[in-house]
């Protein structure tokens, strides 16, 4: 793997804005008329500068709600994103052009009613792009030189990358292709040839699962025993949601924040070593003695993955085999048995992708591992065998290192 350059061609200044998470907003009540750039320390929106890798800042672009009983609440005058060389950068505009990146299964309704809310709030209108989030992190691996050659590919001219983005509360699987109908900004224009959403499973799952790990071992209670009588996921597969991973602590719920706090810590510690240790003092009172309960436990990195092994196997296959629906059932491949872990999920998954797409693994140009998630050593490790699986080596896979596994889309949507 290349080193990566340190600077950004020099373009036009835009700023890129991940994962269209208000669609809800959109939805509700809320308007895009009374968005407001507000400096917040809590990630909702990724915005980069195409200057320099290093200069990614984090702002929340806040929806405040335009309810008609609230008078305090005038519409926006100003627009939030003005393109104008000769109108400096002010607290109500951003003198830049906005890049918006969004998950490939959004609803084309939602994308449409996002595009009208955001021309409203540029000027002139029309200027902002909108770039699939698979899409982008193609770009960015190619910038970089990850990707191989288009030649090196065996059938079909190597075009299709396959692109596997952890995200925090799912994983997606694309298929992305060069068109040679069209070009875009000089480049062959990438479509999306296919797209398929694994629900719970993503960095968040990790979490989730060391917590209920801790519950059961601190209090000695089932965490999920709540989740097996309302959610009958494990038992009747044709359940309509996602089975979840969240644990239930009914009997002392000012401890579930600690516990989240703590675990969110330890799992990110587990991405570089192999053990780590909890420690969360005070974390409830023993009402018989009156006396505080400290926790105070070492927790392995196979803990975890052991936990997360079980809950793939126990409850997100039967979910997955169970759905009905076209778009839905081909999350499995039906060529391979159930899925019993985390590395045979991904794989029937990837397979699914193949199979569906009419596509071999040798045709592919390479596979393109991202996401918050994929920085884990249980991801990044189910992949490579995955790729051994279907290639017999993994020189196909690209997964790149640390952080830019996580800002890759963003920077590939700056160069897009």
């Amino acid at each position: 793997m290349t080193s990566a350059p340190t600077t950004i061609p020099s373009r036009p200044i835009s700023v890129v804005i991940t994962a269209l998470h208000l669609f809800a907003s959109i939805n509700s009540a809320t308007s895009f008329q009374s968005l407001h750039p507000i400096q917040q320390q809590q990630h909702c929106f990724s915005l980069s500068s195409p200057r320099t890798t290093k200069a990614t800042t984090t702002t929340v672009l806040h929806a405040k709600s335009n309810n008609n009983n609230n008078n305090n609440n005038p519409k926006r005058t100003h627009p939030l994103f003005a393109l104008d060389p000769s109108l400096p950068s002010t607290a109500t505009s951003y003198n830049v052009r906005p890049i918006l990146t969004y998950p490939p299964d959004a609803p084309a309704r939602y994308l449409e009613r996002y595009r009208k809310a955001v021309d409203d709030l540029t000027v002139p209108p029309g200027i902002a792009a909108f770039v699939p989030e698979p899409v982008a992190a193609v770009a960015g691996a190619e910038y970089y030189g990850w990707m191989p050659p288009k030649a090196n590919a065996v059938h079909g001219g190597g075009d299709s990358v396959l692109v596997v983005d952890v995200g925090g509360t799912c994983t997606t699987i694309s298929l992305v292709s060069s068109s040679s109908s069209g070009k875009e900004n000089g480049k062959p224009t990438k479509e999306i040839l296919y797209s398929a959403t694994l629900p719970s499973l993503g960095g968040d799952t990790f979490i989730d699962l060391l917590v209920g790990h801790l519950i059961q071992s601190f209090y000695g209670t089932d965490p999920y025993h709540q989740h097996d009588e309302n959610d009958t996921a494990a038992t009747a597969p044709t359940s309509s949601s996602p089975p979840s991973s969240k644990p239930a602590l009914p009997h002392d719920p000012q401890a579930l924040p600690r516990l989240y706090e703590s675990s969110t810590a330890a799992v990110h510690e587990l991405t570089r070593k192999s053990r780590t240790q909890i420690n969360v003092p005070y974390l409830t009172v023993d009402w018989q003695t009156r006396q505080p309960r400290h926790l105070d436990e070492g927790v392995a990195r196979h803990v975890v993955e052991s936990e997360v092994d079980r809950f793939v196997s126990r409850r997100l296959v039967p979910y997955y085999s169970g759905l009905s629906d076209a778009a839905s059932s081909s999350i499995l491949s039906n060529a391979m048995p159930p899925p019993k872990d985390l590395t045979t999920l991904l794989s029937s998954a990837v397979l699914s992708a193949l199979e569906r797409t009419s596509r071999t693994p040798s045709s592919l140009r390479g596979m393109l591992l991202v996401g918050g998630g994929a920085r884990i050593p249980m991801v990044r490790r189910a992949m490579k065998t995955t790729v051994e699986f279907l290639t017999g080596g993994d020189g196909m896979l690209i997964a790149p290192e640390g952080e830019m596994a996580e800002e890759l889309v963003v920077l590939g949507a700056v160069v897009w």
